[in-house]
C-alpha cells in the first residue's frame, strides 16, 4: 500500500534526523591530529552504521506516493552509499588496516560522505519540487 504524503513525509523526516545522527558520530575530537579516544570513536561509527542501517529499513519498507517514485530509489541509494562508505571504514579499522586514526583518514571518510550529501541535496530539492507541483486539499 501506498503511504499518503503525511506519513510519507515523517519517515523522511525521521531519516534526516538520522542522517545529523550519523554525521555527528563521524566527526571525533582531536588531540595532535588523531583522534583522541580511538576505542569511543568505533563505538560511535557502529552506532552510526546501526542507524544507517535503520534508515535503509524504513525506506526499504514504505511505498512512496507514486510520483515521488524516482527520487525514492535515489535515496534508498544514497543511504546504501553511506552505510558502504562507514562500513568500508569500519572494516579497514577492524582489520588493523589502521591502526591509529589521524586526521587525514577521517577526512577521506568525509570527502566520500560529501560527495552522497550533494546526491542527497539534489534529490531532497527533486522532492520539494514535485510536492509544490501537488494539488492543495
Amino acid at each position: 500500500m501506498r503511504a499518503n504524503l503525511k506519513k510519507y513525509g515523517q519517515t523522511i523526516h525521521l531519516i534526516g534526523g538520522n542522517l545529523v545522527y550519523i554525521s555527528n558520530m563521524v566527526h571525533p575530537t582531536y588531540a595532535d591530529g588523531i583522534v583522541s579516544d580511538y576505542d569511543q570513536y568505533c563505538i560511535d561509527l557502529k552506532n552510526a552504521i546501526r542507524v544507517g542501517q535503520t534508515s535503509v529499513q524504513s525506506l526499504e519498507t514504505i511505498a512512496p506516493p507514486f510520483f515521488l517514485d524516482e527520487e525514492h530509489e535515489l535515496l534508498i541509494k544514497s543511504c546504501n552509499d553511506i552505510l558502504y562508505c562507514l562500513e568500508g571504514f569500519l572494516y579497514k579499522i577492524d582489520n588493523n588496516i589502521l591502526t591509529v586514526l589521524r586526521v587525514e583518514e577521517i577526512e577521506k571518510v568525509i570527502y566520500k560522505l560529501k560527495e552522497i550529501e550533494q546526491e542527497l541535496d539534489l534529490t531532497t530539492i527533486s522532492i520539494i519540487k514535485k510536492i509544490k507541483l501537488q494539488p492543495r486539499r
